[in-house]
């Protein structure tokens, strides 16, 4: 089983595809994609995240953040932004 390392280095904890699929799901809606554009996006950002460090033992939590933020750039710019947005509200820092 993978296990993430948390961004301090010194927590782990169980690597969990359904955490990945849904901060797309999330994203994805909140930047106004119709449920099927969201759920293509869901497919096609996380399931390439998911199967890359899925086959890893230990992985960071911070690379996981860069595959996904780099796939969704790739997808549309808007979902990377709203990422980010969401990131920054979530820790204070407007």
């Amino acid at each position: 089983m993978t296990q993430v390392i948390k961004r301090g280095g010194k927590r782990r904890q169980a690597f969990s595809p359904s955490k990945i699929r849904d901060a797309i799901r999330k994203t994805s809606k909140e930047a106004g994609f119709s449920p099927s554009k969201v759920e293509e996006t869901v497919k096609e950002v996380g399931n390439g995240v998911i199967d890359f460090f899925g086959k890893k033992k230990v992985v960071k939590s911070v690379d996981i953040r860069r595959s996904v933020l780099g796939r969704l750039g790739r997808k549309a710019k808007v979902l990377a932004s709203k990422w980010k947005s969401f990131e920054r509200k979530k820790s204070g820092r407007f």
